[in-house]
């Protein structure tokens, strides 16, 4: 598989950071991050369907002072 396409994949969620760091050749994170900067691909996003309470959770501990 080549980089771009690669970088692809794991853009879209395809690919796990640590696959895509081995099929880079051992690249660092901000080696990916670079790259992907370079083909103006977004980091992927994990789902939300089905984990909204847990997310909403996880806001609450993490911005206290933001929750209702």
């Amino acid at each position: 598989m080549e980089t771009k396409a690669a970088l692809e994949a794991y853009s879209r969620g395809d690919m796990t950071a640590i696959e895509l760091r081995w099929r880079l050749g051992g690249a660092t994170y901000g080696e990916v991050l670079g790259q992907l900067s370079e083909h103006n691909l977004p980091l992927p996003r994990a789902p939300t369907a089905g984990r909204e309470e847990q997310i909403e959770r996880a806001r609450g501990w993490l911005f206290p002072k933001h929750g209702a």
